[in-house]
């Protein structure tokens, strides 16, 4: 083999390498971690929103160098939160029993791994990669249990809760939309300000957070088996019937 050859040779080789090493670049992993990071926002329950909010969850992703287009997602979680959703399980053998069997488990550590493969061209996860049975599948499924049976214990509202924290513009104006759409005046004529006046009174016992959290299980069929509470059904009652309104028909 002649030595101008083996140089192209050697430079091919060390080119392909170069490639390898460099099948998702810096940028594509940080936009990779931002997508990952927004499905779960938007697939798990609100107690996980609020513990990335509270920066109490973090979520990164790096590539595995000794396996090109291969991302490691790493999502590190509170021992509390472990402890918290534990508790659920704990208290509920049968559900505990029902859930292993069908596959969902909660994590034994704070810090949660997966290896996955993406395509680089496109940022793609193959859907292989997000089966159950497969590695970013088995974690999306851990995280999104553990923060739905906390979302679910801290929707019930101890009796006689009060609350001083104001709610946010954002939340008042959903509340204020959602009320009009679900309640009619039994008396008086202004619906506007008998919504005002529910979320007024409800403001004072339950925080926004507290209602983030009966909201979503008031949604999930599933959650309002597990997670009602007797005390906010009757301050609701009370305070619908307060600011004169009715369910509609």
């Amino acid at each position: 083999m002649s030595i101008k050859r083996s140089i192209w040779i050697v430079f091919f080789s060390g080119l392909s390498q170069l490639c390898d090493a460099a099948c998702l670049n810096p940028v594509q992993l940080e936009t990779l971690q931002k997508n990952e990071l927004n499905y779960m926002l938007s697939r798990i329950p609100p107690a996980f929103a609020h513990a990335v909010n509270d920066q109490q969850v973090t979520l990164k992703i790096t590539e595995q160098q000794a396996d090109p287009c291969t991302a490691a997602l790493v999502v590190n979680v509170p021992e509390a939160h472990l402890k918290e959703a534990q508790a659920v399980l704990e208290a509920d053998p049968a559900k505990n029993i029902m859930l292993a069997a069908q596959g969902y488990a909660i994590s034994t550590t704070t810090s949660l791994e997966a290896n996955f493969k993406v395509v680089p061209a496109s940022l793609e996860i193959p859907s292989a990669e997000t089966l159950q049975t497969a590695a970013l599948g088995q974690l999306r499924a851990s995280v999104e249990l553990m923060y739905s049976l906390i979302t679910q214990v801290r929707a019930n509202l101890p009796d006689n809760a009060q609350n001083v924290t104001p709610w946010g513009t954002a939340y008042q104006q959903t509340n204020t939309k959602r009320c009009s759409e679900k309640y009619m005046l039994s008396s008086g004529q202004d619906i506007a300000g008998a919504c005002a006046c529910q979320a007024d009174t409800l403001a004072k016992h339950v925080s926004e957070r507290q209602m983030e959290y009966i909201d979503y299980v008031r949604s999930n069929p599933y959650a309002v088996a597990t997670g009602s509470s007797q005390y906010f059904a009757r301050l609701e009652s009370e305070t619908l019937l307060a600011c004169g309104l009715k369910a509609k028909k």
